[in-house]
């Protein structure tokens, strides 16, 4: 088996993984994603660099996704602030909604805020 090395014997069913090429082999529990170990006998797999992979974690590898909405960033514009990936309109202030983008903008609780609303709601007077 090619997950988990362990022999198969004659008879016992098999996964073959026609992308990873007919050499390759897996028992039916040892067909899983590489990263969140679901099990892909009956879902579409992707073969990618050795590794097998469910279609959210293929796709993990190809684009980054956006930690506002849980959706991949096709857009070649996006932001990167507070160690995520974001559209550039998902990252905004959590008290007004206002897009920071390209702004400066503070964090409150871990959540990031615009100045105006940092000035009006947080800070020390």
């Amino acid at each position: 088996c090619y997950h988990c090395k362990l022999s198969m014997k004659e008879g016992d069913p098999a996964v073959y993984a026609e992308r990873a090429g007919y050499d390759k082999l897996w028992h039916p529990g040892c067909f899983v994603c590489c990263t969140c170990g679901e099990l892909l006998v009956d879902m579409i797999y992707f073969w990618k660099n050795g590794n097998l992979y469910c279609g959210r974690h293929y796709c993990d590898s190809e684009r980054p996704r956006c930690a506002g909405c849980d959706e991949l960033i096709f857009s070649n514009e996006y932001t990167l602030a507070e160690g995520q990936n974001w559209h550039l309109k998902h990252f905004c202030c959590f008290d007004c909604d206002c897009v920071l983008a390209g702004i400066t903008y503070l964090t409150v609780n871990d959540k990031p805020v615009c100045k105006s609303c940092y000035m009006k709601s947080h800070a020390v007077v």
